[in-house]
């Protein structure tokens, strides 16, 4: 059995964190000097230490800035929040189509109205 490095360890010992502030395996494994073959090859010992799944320690949960400046976590879309909104906004463009289509309608009237009176 291979020995471990320390690398290795210190990234296996720091994974969960890093992961959590959306770290990419690829920028995880640059951080520590370490081949993103390695990670993959540590995620399942990492995953059952954790009790998670390797497959999720492979997902990114949202964009990281390690800018030093704050961001915000993004948060899971509700689907019936997004389909109520969706449909509000096709609605309201409906509705503002009408209205367009309205005012031409009457602008066409009028125009119509101030051609005959110009002509009398």
């Amino acid at each position: 059995m291979r020995k471990t490095n320390e690398r290795t360890l210190r990234m296996m010992e720091n994974y969960m964190e890093l992961h959590e502030q959306g770290y990419s395996v690829a920028e995880i494994a640059k951080k520590f000097n370490l081949s993103e073959t390695t990670i993959y090859a540590k995620l399942e010992e990492i995953a059952k230490k954790n009790g998670v799944t390797r497959e999720s320690l492979k997902e990114r949960h949202f964009e990281a800035d390690h800018s030093g400046r704050n961001f915000t976590t993004v948060k899971p879309i509700d689907p019936s929040a997004f389909r109520t909104h969706y449909e509000a906004a096709i609605n309201g463009v409906n509705a503002l189509k009408e209205a367009v289509a309205q005012a031409i309608e009457d602008y066409d009237i009028t125009d119509q109205l101030l051609q005959e009176d110009f002509e009398k």
